[in-house]
């Protein structure tokens, strides 16, 4: 183990020793946290997400999904220069949002059906706050502003497309100057030869419900640690302000929201920063989406770069919005 590692390993543990520390000082506050992180999952993220994906594996397993997409490859795939494979995670992503796009890709990778780096160009497009979520949630529930939800939601989504076509230049341009790269000779339209179709049984139900919930249940571990951490840097030193709800929303989208929405500032700043704290999709987001990437080798250093960037992209595009007085 070289000392780097080593350093990370021991950063790794006294951050957990101190979390451990902050609950025995701060009871009522981590109950709290957890409560909500809780409420949150189970009446939220459970009836909406298990569906999905169990759906999703079903999808994938049986083939549907290479279906799916040779119907909207004729506009997806010119449009984004990606396969016909690659259309799903991009329609399945952008309706059920953070990680069910990253899971979708994840799931083609494993299957040999989608290359690496479409695939990391498509976790970092696909893979955001759910349409439901920005309309419902943000500009209704929290902004109180109706009027402006469509537009939010192309502010997000269009950002993410942006950032994600930048990285792929990037990536592109650092590729070409790499020598020994396994996948520098694959272009991105390429389709690695896929399996063959399954038929439907119900062991092929029963794996993909089970493999639901072991997701699911991953994802409100996350949603739980990440809202009682959130409710901690609340209670820190007092009274709350902006700089303390960026912090909550930099952890956690939904609690950081709630708390800027709260605060007595202009309404073209909530939107400024709720379009940015969103596109980011917060360290739980970051946690969720890494836990469903497992064994497809994608790089979540590489999504988190995209994730910045959307977030600055956001950023910029609603201030230039707000701004200019359109809503």
């Amino acid at each position: 183990m070289n000392t780097l590692s080593i350093y990370k390993s021991k950063i790794i543990k006294a951050a957990i020793l101190l979390f451990a520390l902050a609950i025995l000082l701060q009871p009522a506050a981590a109950y709290e946290g957890a409560s909500f992180g809780l409420l949150l999952w189970f009446h939220n993220l459970l009836p909406s997400l298990l569906p999905f994906i169990i759906l999703s594996n079903l999808m994938v397993k049986l083939d549907i999904a290479r279906k799916i997409s040779k119907v909207f490859y004729p506009v997806l795939g010119r449009l984004f220069g990606i396969s016909s494979e690659g259309c799903y995670p991009i329609l399945f992503g952008f309706l059920s949002g953070i990680p069910m796009g990253a899971k979708a890709t994840a799931d083609l990778v494993r299957e040999n059906r989608l290359n690496r780096r479409q695939a990391q160009f498509l976790i970092g497009m696909c893979n955001n706050a759910s349409p439901m979520f920005v309309i419902g949630y943000i500009s209704i529930s929290q902004l109180k502003l109706p009027s402006i939800k469509y537009a939010l939601l192309a502010i997000i989504y269009g950002s993410a497309i942006l950032s994600a076509l930048i990285w792929r230049f990037l990536s592109g341009l650092y590729q070409k100057n790499k020598t020994g790269d396994k996948e520098s000779g694959k272009s991105d339209s390429e389709i690695i030869v896929p399996k063959k179709s399954s038929r439907f049984s119900f062991e092929l139900l029963d794996s993909c419900i089970m493999n639901g919930f072991e997701t699911i249940t991953r994802i409100g571990g996350y949603v739980i640690l990440f809202n009682i951490l959130a409710q901690m840097l609340k209670v820190l030193g007092g009274s709350s302000g902006i700089i303390k709800a960026i912090g909550m929303g930099l952890l956690e989208i939904t609690t950081g929201i709630s708390q800027l929405c709260s605060l007595d500032i202009d309404y073209k700043i909530k939107i400024v920063l709720t379009a940015a704290l969103s596109s980011f999709g917060g360290l739980s987001g970051i946690a969720q989406t890494k836990s469903v990437l497992q064994d497809s080798r994608l790089s979540i250093s590489s999504y988190l770069a995209v994730k910045l960037m959307h977030a600055l992209l956001a950023g910029i595009i609603s201030l230039l919005y707000v701004f200019a007085g359109n809503y």
